[in-house]
């Protein structure tokens, strides 16, 4: 046993191994979350862009922007390019999980705030109830609801998963 113990001390407190571990840990930190360039906005919730050399469509995590053909659709696509235009810093992309379509769903973020929830603070896009994990988006769609701001401006608007299905 305290053969055992000496080699583990021994192995984690050797400086080779040490950065070895550092480095592995910096590296699974950088594939989950990077910078995103080249960005084009498609619609309200689905941006395509450059992620570590490769074009990817990325399916906004808990969020659905009505959708083009739907009233307020091409506002919500506006609404999002001026978010990430109006970013000063890099926007960073962190993966949740591939969709049914095998888009990269995730979150964007820039200067320390989530540009989805931005999107549902601004009242350009509806928290997707059925996907939706993190309380604090519920509380920014009540906030724009409470202050009517941008589809929340006009009477009894339709939810872009209702709106597909009737459509």
């Amino acid at each position: 046993m305290i053969e055992q113990m000496t080699f583990f001390y021994s192995f984690f407190t050797d400086s080779k191994t040490l950065i070895f571990i550092v480095f592995l840990f910096v590296a699974f930190q950088t594939s989950a979350r990077s910078d995103l360039v080249d960005i084009r906005v498609i619609d309200g919730d689905t941006v395509s862009g450059t992620h570590f050399g490769k074009v990817i469509k990325i399916r906004l995590a808990e969020i659905d922007a009505p959708e083009m053909k739907q009233n307020f659709g091409i506002q919500s696509k506006k609404c999002l390019k001026k978010i990430i235009g109006n970013s000063n810093s890099p926007i960073i992309f962190k993966l949740k999980e591939k969709d049914r379509y095998q888009r990269s769903v995730g979150w964007l973020f820039s200067e320390g705030k989530n540009l989805n929830k931005e999107m549902i603070l601004q009242g350009c896009a509806w928290v997707y109830d059925r996907y939706a994990e993190d309380q604090s988006f519920f509380e920014a769609q009540d906030f724009a609801k409470k202050n009517k701001l941008g589809l929340w401006k006009t009477e009894d608007p339709i939810k872009p998963w209702i709106w597909r299905r009737k459509n």
